[in-house]
C-alpha cells in the first residue's frame, strides 16, 4: 500500500525530480581501474600507494570520476600519480570487492610505452619488476591479477606483433 503510494507521489514529480529521487534512492557503486603494465623487457610496473599500510606493492591504479569511462580514468590516473603512459591491450578481470560493499575494480592489461617520471602525494615509490623477482610485500590481489595477466598473454597475445588478438 505504502509503496504504491509512493509510486503515485514520483510520477507527479517533474522530470528533473524523478531524477534526483532515482538517484537518492538507489544503491550506490565505485569503481576502480587498475593496470598489469608490462615494459619490453617484461617487467611490470608497481606502486607503492602511501595510503596502503605496511608498505605494500600493488597495481597502479585509482577511482573513476562520475561519467568517466574506464580507459579514460585509467590512463588519467597514471598521468596524474606517475606520468606513466600505456597502451591498454585488454580488460582481464573484474572484481567485485569482498571486504569494500560496494565497490568493484577493473583490470587491465597493457603495454608500458613511458615509466613514471615521478611520485606524487599517493605514489611513495615505483618499480619494474621482473616476475621471477617480485617484492614479497606485495598486495595479494596484484599478485592475482598479475598471474591472470601472464595467463592472458600466453594465451592471446602474439609476442612478435605485440598486439592482443581478442
Amino acid at each position: 500500500m505504502i509503496i504504491k503510494l509512493l509510486l503515485h507521489v514520483y510520477k507527479l514529480l517533474p522530470s528533473r525530480l524523478q531524477e534526483i529521487a532515482s538517484w537518492l534512492l538507489a544503491s550506490k557503486m565505485t569503481v576502480g581501474v587498475c593496470v598489469a603494465a608490462f615494459d619490453p623487457e617484461n617487467r611490470i610496473l608497481l606502486f607503492r600507494h602511501t595510503y596502503h599500510p605496511g608498505g605494500m606493492w600493488t597495481l597502479p591504479g585509482g577511482h573513476l570520476h562520475i561519467g568517466e569511462s574506464p580507459e579514460a580514468g585509467l590512463i588519467r590516473e597514471l598521468r596524474e600519480e606517475s606520468g606513466a603512459e600505456v597502451k591498454l591491450i585488454s580488460l582481464i578481470d573484474v572484481e567485485v570487492s569482498p571486504h569494500w560493499p560496494g565497490h568493484m575494480t577493473l583490470y587491465y592489461l597493457a603495454d608500458l610505452l613511458h615509466p613514471p617520471r615521478y611520485s606524487s602525494a599517493e605514489v611513495e615509490a615505483w618499480d619494474l619488476f621482473s616476475l621471477d623477482e617480485l617484492p614479497a610485500r606485495i598486495l595479494p590481489e596484484a599478485r592475482r591479477v598479475i598471474a591472470r595477466a601472464q595467463e592472458f598473454i600466453n594465451t592471446h597475445h602474439d609476442k612478435k606483433s605485440n598486439e592482443a588478438k581478442v
